[in-house]
């Protein structure tokens, strides 16, 4: 399986495609792409995306290479601390993620 590091943002109709390292583990995302951090609102797509890296992942921690359209926001929010966040509206591409030194990971080994 290859995976994509690279961060690739391109707008369409207040779209934003994101590829990036997605990480899910208990009850909060991260998308992380080359420049930025998103929180991730788990809606049903974001949901549905979980289900798809779940085979994906050794261990609850380990993060997916994705490629994934959605709406960005700056809006405060209650359970989303990190300043950017996305909506996610379409799924693209999933796959594994390789490891790298600007990796976030959530919880302890």
């Amino acid at each position: 399986m290859t995976s994509v590091l690279s961060c690739k943002n391109t707008k369409t109709e207040g779209l934003t495609t994101i590829k990036g390292n997605y990480i899910f583990f208990e009850d909060a995302a991260v998308l992380q792409s080359e420049n930025e951090i998103y929180g991730v609102f788990l809606n049903a797509k974001a949901k549905e995306l979980n289900k798809k890296a779940t085979p994906l992942k050794f261990s609850d921690t380990d993060m997916i290479s994705v490629e994934v359209t959605g709406i960005i926001s700056t809006r405060k929010d209650s359970i989303i601390l990190w300043e950017n966040k996305i909506e996610i509206i379409d799924i693209i591409a999933v796959s594994e993620a390789k490891e790298t030194k600007n990796t976030l990971k959530l919880g302890t080994e």
